[in-house]
């Protein structure tokens, strides 16, 4: 199999982009000439990569599966000749959604300020690997559980939960809700990368709620809005995601989520220690929001 970066660069532009005239427009090449490069791709993997149309392009599933090796190829090859010519990245934090809540903003410019040539520059990915595993994201803000064998982490700290309802909910004048007034409700829950599902009741010997798959958080959200759903989220989403027509009730009791720092196993950046003690301050501090914290 002859395969050339050129190839896979012009494969990451197209699906970057969506479509052959945004790619070459992207690369600096002619349409013709990321065809080519696409076709010759195909030739020598041996197998149709992209179903084109009149106006979109579709990924085959080897062309998705390749798609992601050639992310990290390329991410890993520009990143070693950077090292190689004594040049520094910007570190990429991929986050699916709500990021680090409150703390986001404070940790932001206090590290861009602190290490201007080691910028942190947010990466949204609203997938279970958040990023990592094609190499969009060098490390990653995650609350759901990660593939242990491809992925390692390590602790931030806690948030606390809080329950989204519609403003016009039965519930919404609440002070604090607990989980067992959800019981009969309809429950959304982003299934790649949520953090609530059914045992989160059957643990503590409670009836599970319906639960209904939502696609992302904004989803997830309209049909709060909407009253066809309530949620359970960390609240970091309050702070990150705020909606008009939904209200943030707090859950005292029940139990924390925690927020770890990810990266895939065996490519851990060299500025993860020093990352993780920047995030860590944040959720120890004395002043951060008394509803998000917690000691790592």
């Amino acid at each position: 199999m002859d395969v050339e970066l050129r190839q896979l660069r012009a494969l990451v532009a197209l699906a970057d982009s969506g479509t052959f005239t945004d790619a070459a427009a992207e690369l600096g090449l002619s349409q013709a000439a990321v065809s080519r490069s696409i076709q010759a791709l195909e030739t020598g993997v041996g197998a149709r990569l992209v179903h084109r149309t009149t106006r979109t392009v579709a990924f085959s599933p080897v062309g998705t599966e390749l798609l992601t090796t050639a992310r990290r190829i390329l991410d890993d090859l520009d990143r070693m000749v950077a090292r190689a010519r004594g040049e520094t990245r910007g570190i990429r934090l991929g986050y699916a959604w709500a990021a680090l809540g409150a703390h986001t903003t404070p940790i932001l410019r206090t590290w861009n300020r602190e290490h201007p040539e080691r910028p942190i520059r947010m990466v949204h990915a609203a997938q279970h690997d958040v990023g990592l595993r094609d190499g969009r994201a060098d490390l990653a803000i995650v609350r759901h559980a990660m593939d242990e064998g491809e992925f390692e982490s390590a602790p931030i700290g806690r948030e606390a939960r809080v329950c989204t309802l519609a403003v016009d909910h039965p519930l919404a004048e609440r002070a604090t809700i607990g989980l067992a007034d959800l019981v009969g409700s309809r429950v959304g829950v982003d299934t790649a990368t949520g953090t609530t599902s059914a045992a989160l009741w059957l643990d503590r010997g409670l009836a599970a709620p319906e639960i209904v798959p939502t696609q992302d958080t904004s989803e997830w959200l309209d049909l709060v809005a909407e009253g066809r759903i309530v949620g359970v989220t960390p609240v970091a989403t309050e702070h990150y995601t705020p909606r008009p027509g939904v209200v943030f009730i707090p859950m005292p009791s029940a139990p924390t989520i925690q927020v770890r720092l990810a990266w895939p196993r065996g490519r851990r950046p060299a500025e993860t220690d020093q990352v993780l003690r920047h995030l860590r301050a944040y959720y120890r501090g004395a002043d951060a929001p008394s509803r998000v914290g917690g000691g790592a």
